[in-house]
């Protein structure tokens, strides 16, 4: 399957301290419940900003 051309689609997320987080949907096993170790591939949602106009930002429920 050729990925290179594949869009990262992200998601946002809360630690269990409540911190929102803004993830690669394809790093998470479940985008409801996050791991420590998934959390290494994610960036603060306010370091984001105004960088999130150019990320395809999903809702993990769907």
């Amino acid at each position: 399957m050729n990925t290179e051309n594949q869009e990262t689609l992200y998601v946002k997320v809360k630690d269990m301290a409540g911190n929102d987080f803004v993830c690669p949907l394809d790093e998470l096993k479940d985008p409801t419940s996050i791991s420590d170790a998934e959390l290494e591939n994610c960036v603060e949602d306010a370091v984001v900003g105004r960088y999130a106009g150019q990320m395809k930002i999903v809702d993990p429920a769907h």
